[in-house]
């Protein structure tokens, strides 16, 4: 393995963090498809967050003597799982394939301050959502430089939202299961390398990928049938990968990684959901706009840049630099922050020639999402349930195997 691949082990295995823009899990890499001769890796990552805010200070609470209006940490513990494996079937035709989760959310609130009379469950939000991915790639090499490749993706998604409180205004006690649905996409790129000074760059496509997602919705338990059941059209968003290293010295190279997510297309809208939205609209034509229960403002840019050290024959080590630009929704208890800046460091170990250990752990302090005015027209991630946002960050650490066959 070469230094530009050791570069690789550190810097594709953290995943992007799902609070960060819209509900995105993974960077969709296909780095593993670009590695020499046969190869497998496995990976395994963990999210730890500490992501939290302020309620409004509503003057019936503070009479019974409630002081604490946090709303404690939103974000439940993630926990992420890749494979990816390739062949190289001829000197001019190689095949992959890469599983992952690219998409998922699991945040969890419930208020439930002390009161004189007990400490009841005044406010609770409900936001999972889980994806699995399975791309298979061919690629077509005509010369050692290029790397033309192309593929098709399947995948599954499914998930749960369910808001209850006062801050949630119209929308409480709204409940929607959004059962497993499957959908195919496909994927394009190429990829230039020149080995003798460790430089190789890769631009990769993803297409959406639409789901036919069968909702199941209620209203404090109460089914809602205000029109015929039809499933609800999801489609994941598109996007694009650039990736680009290069050699500065025998033993010194940089890494980056830029990355462009169409969020602003991506929409929830339930059947039911949708019909009494459509219908308030109809009766306040002035006052009120039509929206989507799940929507993002801006489309998500994201960034990192590396430097990487070879220590010796048998250690690698790198240190990166992070950033998120985010998809611009105000502060709520569905979306407390907005983007990031972040820091990482890792090691790689190569016992042997054909295969390697890499270690890396990130720090993310996220941006404050911009706080708003409550709006009872609003989607509920673009709707700001908070008075004020804290101070939030998260760790994610992981490992990597990789071998050569």
């Amino acid at each position: 393995m070469n230094t530009i691949t050791w570069g690789l082990a550190l810097g594709t295995f953290v995943p992007i963090l799902s609070s960060a823009a819209g509900i995105e899990t993974s960077n969709q890499s296909i780095q593993s498809f670009l590695e020499s001769d046969h190869y497998v890796e496995l990976s395994y990552a963990q999210m730890h967050a500490n992501v939290s805010g302020q309620l409004p200070q509503t003057e019936a609470l503070k009479q019974q003597g409630v002081e604490n209006f946090s709303t404690g940490n939103l974000i439940n513990d993630q926990y992420f799982f890749n494979v990816a494996a390739k062949l190289q079937l001829t000197p001019q035709f190689s095949f992959g394939l890469i599983y992952d989760h690219p998409y998922g959310m699991d945040m969890d609130y419930q208020y439930q301050p002390q009161l004189q009379t007990g400490a009841p469950l005044l406010e609770s939000g409900k936001l999972d959502f889980s994806s699995e991915n399975i791309s298979l790639l061919f690629g077509y090499q005509p010369s050692s430089q290029w790397n033309i490749y192309a593929g098709t993706a399947y995948q599954q998604f499914q998930g749960e939202l369910e808001v209850m409180g006062e801050n949630y205004s119209t929308l409480s006690g709204y409940h929607a299961k959004i059962k497993k649905s499957a959908g195919q996409g496909w994927l394009a790129g190429l990829s230039y390398q020149i080995p003798e000074y460790a430089f190789k760059t890769a631009l990769t496509y993803r297409s959406k990928i639409e789901h036919k997602a069968s909702i199941t919705e209620d209203l404090y338990g109460q089914n809602l049938e205000f029109v015929p059941f039809a499933k609800t059209t999801i489609n994941t968003p598109q996007s694009v990968n650039l990736d680009f290293q290069t050699g500065l010295s025998q033993h010194n190279y940089l890494y980056s990684t830029l990355r462009w997510v169409n969020w602003k297309d991506f929409k929830i809208q339930p059947t039911q959901f949708g019909t009494v939205i459509d219908y308030y609209v109809s009766l306040y034509p002035t006052t009120a706009k039509p929206f989507n229960l799940v929507e993002y403002k801006s489309d998500q840019w994201s960034a990192k840049l590396g430097l990487a050290h070879k220590f010796s024959e048998h250690w690698i080590g790198a240190a990166e630099m992070l950033w998120d630009s985010g998809t611009d929704n105000p502060a709520g208890t569905l979306n407390p922050s907005n983007g990031y800046y972040g820091l990482g460091i890792g090691a790689v170990y190569k016992p042997d020639e054909n295969y390697y250990l890499a270690y890396g752990i990130n720090y993310i302090y996220f941006n404050k999402a911009d706080l708003d005015s409550l709006n009872p027209f609003n989607s509920v991630t673009q709707n700001s349930t908070l008075s004020g946002v804290n101070n939030n960050y998260a760790f994610v650490h992981g490992i990597k195997f990789g071998y050569h066959f």
